[in-house]
């Protein structure tokens, strides 16, 4: 057994949460909110995970955030750290392995931890105890819940250990306890072999495309993302045009999976492509016209504003900049939507002001 576990007992907190908050308060409401925190507070280990979430995404206001969350995400899970030395409880809710998991991956690095407040224990870790730890704890994760987040999450770490020889070396020992040739009952997903780097590349491969099966968003932009990379090399080895062609339809299907679940980047990715044709990747652009579906175009732009963050605000964007005419006689929504930009991403508010 491997140093994170779970006895079950997380179901008979969860049922207390729905028992006593849901079906007396609903999800959402101040009241629920309140009530998850009391919960909390009195032991739950599935309130006190999302506790944690209300911190994270800052429902409620704290003056270190993502380190408070980070603890109640510990406490949740049932995990101790003393002395640099992780050990956990069976009283667990494997689903804030995940979220811890999250944390050790993204730290300093991309999301909304990348400028976040100091976390020493994370800080005190290498990054290779990072990525080892962050392993363990999602392939545990999916090991007793179907979690999409997590199943992408060890795509992720696959990917960085496939595309470095070093990092493969060094996650080697828990890949191979932990993930290799496994069989994931919870995600119908049967790992293969990971004896070198290539292998482990083509397994990051099955743990994205499983996630992005569950539709879990984040799995379709890595491998939107992938493709797009895909269709570039082709390109550049004069490939046949089907290989391209279909290349583009992967490329395509999975923006508009992420982007029917109103994911913005992938969303606004989606509507600039069926407005210019245009497929990026590490910065680069290729023009495919033959794409070009305006109606499409003006339908994910709006897509992208519906559940909004900064990358909507390339989204309003370029709905004024491509169909300018919907707000030549129409000011106030003008006006509007740039307030929204100036709300999400003033960067791109003084790019608009240009228009």
């Amino acid at each position: 057994m491997g140093r994170f576990r779970c006895d079950g007992s997380y179901e008979t907190d969860m049922q207390e949460y729905m028992d006593k908050i849901v079906k007396k308060y609903g999800i959402a409401s101040q009241s629920a909110e309140r009530e998850i925190m009391c919960m909390a507070d009195a032991g739950n280990k599935v309130a006190c995970k999302l506790y944690a979430d209300m911190v994270f995404y800052k429902k409620i206001l704290r003056r270190n955030p993502y380190k408070e969350a980070f603890n109640l995400y510990l406490r949740s899970a049932g995990i101790t750290v003393e002395n640099g030395r992780w050990s956990g409880s069976t009283a667990s809710y494997p689903l804030s392995f995940w979220n811890i998991g999250y944390y050790l991956v993204n730290y300093r690095k991309s999301s909304f931890l990348e400028k976040c407040e100091n976390i020493e224990l994370i800080d005190s870790m290498s990054d290779i105890e990072r990525l080892k730890t962050a392993l363990e704890l999602a392939a545990t994760c999916i090991t007793y819940i179907d979690a999409p987040g997590a199943v992408n999450l060890v795509g992720r770490i696959l990917l960085e250990a496939g595309s470095d020889e070093d990092t493969f070396k060094a996650l080697k020992p828990v890949i191979d306890r932990c993930i290799e040739e496994r069989e994931f009952d919870r995600i119908s997903l049967r790992s293969g072999k990971c004896g070198n780097a290539a292998e482990c590349l083509k397994q990051a491969d099955a743990f994205f495309t499983a996630a992005a099966v569950a539709g879990y968003v984040y799995a379709c932009n890595n491998l939107a993302a992938r493709e797009a990379k895909s269709i570039f090399r082709l390109e550049a080895e004069n490939a046949d045009d089907d290989a391209v062609k279909e290349a583009i339809a992967r490329d395509e299907e999975y923006l508009r999976l992420s982007a029917d679940k109103y994911e913005p980047y992938a969303a606004n990715r989606l509507g600039l492509f069926y407005m210019t044709g245009e497929i990026e990747s590490d910065g680069k652009k290729i023009i495919h016209r033959e794409y070009i579906d305006q109606t499409r175009a003006r339908e994910y732009f709006k897509k992208a504003t519906q559940y909004p963050d900064a990358n909507s605000a390339w989204a309003f964007f370029n709905l004024i900049k491509y169909f300018h005419k919907d707000y030549d006689n129409d000011l106030e929504l003008l006006n509007e939507h740039m307030d929204y930009i100036k709300m999400l991403n003033p960067k791109v508010y003084d790019i608009a002001m240009e228009l």
